[in-house]
């Protein structure tokens, strides 16, 4: 088995295709639903250089949007998220379109100049899962749990999990010098675990020896150290077992991709989520989401440093290792790499990665 070739990991024209044939034919993870809560809540999202607005409309509904005026092309919002009031209004000439997305106000420009009714925000397609936002800009997508259906890593196993009633109780962003198919890469195989992650390997015993699962289980999980129930220092937290969960569950990590820019990984205690941001051939913004019961975050006293700053060093080793390979790769010595046994899911990732994209020439 070998990696894809040096120049998907670095060429321009090769992001480029990936945005048409990759992205923008995939459901792509835009972050948690729970944040669109009351009418005007909006959320500015980058489908690999494509900025889609999600909006909480007066029904309490999602809607997506381009987010482009109908008048002039000028872009709508800049900001990453906010709460609008009365209307989705263009800076440019102050055209207003509801929450629905229909125009209803044309400052100097009388009705019966245009047809309002022809002239409505581009439509997105929006679907929630598990409290998990997702949008499509494709006009006639497969439905959502359809689609999560046929992935590889079978992200509906984490439906047992009640992930909708989690809220997020901290998030941080990182940008990655590197290509978005390395952190994926990086992050479904774990021979690197051993020399990179010293910390994490004491507390999953099973990463010191490469493997990514434990044999003998078919639920794809991994046990942590001495009955730990978190994604800690020492697997031990502050927080109670999320209710529900066997002792099995609790004392395991279990991890998923979706493909192509979402990485769910669940504890006992907790779940996190990760928002793969492309935003060029060598350039990933990472969005980590840390997600905790209500009541946990509810609690004056809630701090969740211990888990956040174990799971940050960790990434944070990561990053160092996909930026170098990211410079390595560039190298016109590297035609393809080698994956070995324990590289099984990158083979798997690479294979519907290819068949997507197709041909570069």
């Amino acid at each position: 088995m070998q990696t894809l070739a040096g120049r998907d990991y670095h060429a321009p024209e090769v992001f480029e295709i990936e945005r048409e044939r990759v992205f923008a034919r995939n459901w792509f993870y835009a972050g948690r639903a729970d944040a669109l809560s009351e009418p005007g809540d909006f959320a500015n999202i980058d489908v690999a250089g494509e900025s889609v607005i999600v909006v909480c409309g007066n029904d309490g509904g999602l809607r997506g949007f381009y987010n482009v005026c109908r008048h002039r092309g000028s872009r709508l919002c800049d900001g990453a998220s906010g709460r609008m009031k009365g209307a989705v209004k263009c800076p440019y000439h102050a055209w207003a379109y509801s929450f629905e997305g229909e125009l209803i106000g044309t400052p100097n420009v009388g009705k019966d100049e245009i047809d309002r009714s022809q002239l409505g925000l581009w439509p997105v397609d929006v679907e929630v899962w598990q409290g998990f936002l997702f949008v499509h800009l494709d006009p006639d997508p497969q439905p959502l749990e359809e689609w999560l259906g046929a992935q590889h890593d079978h992200p509906c196993k984490f439906s047992r999990f009640h992930l909708d009633q989690l809220r997020t109780g901290h998030t941080t962003v990182t940008a990655v010098e590197a290509n978005w198919k390395i952190v994926i890469e990086n992050y479904n195989e774990c021979l690197h675990c051993p020399t990179v992650h010293p910390e994490l390997v004491q507390v999953v015993p099973a990463f010191r020896k490469g493997a990514v699962f434990e044999k003998n289980r078919a639920d794809g999980g991994v046990g942590l150290a001495e009955g730990g129930t978190s994604f800690t220092a020492n697997g031990k937290s502050r927080f109670e077992v999320m209710p529900g969960l066997d002792e099995h569950d609790a004392t395991s990590l279990y991890g998923c991709t979706v493909y192509p820019n979402m990485f769910i990984d669940v504890t006992g205690t907790s779940a996190i989520s990760t928002i793969l941001l492309p935003r060029g051939a060598g350039h990933t913004t990472v969005i980590t989401e840390y997600l905790f019961r209500p009541e946990a975050i509810a609690d004056p006293g809630f701090d969740p440093s211990e888990i956040v700053d174990f799971v940050e060093l960790v990434a944070h080793q990561d990053y160092v290792v996909c930026e170098r390979v990211q410079r390595g790769v560039r190298s016109r010595a590297f035609t393809h790499g080698v994956l070995a046994e324990k590289d099984s899911l990158l083979d798997e990732f690479n294979a519907r990665y290819l068949a997507e994209r197709g041909p570069v020439d």
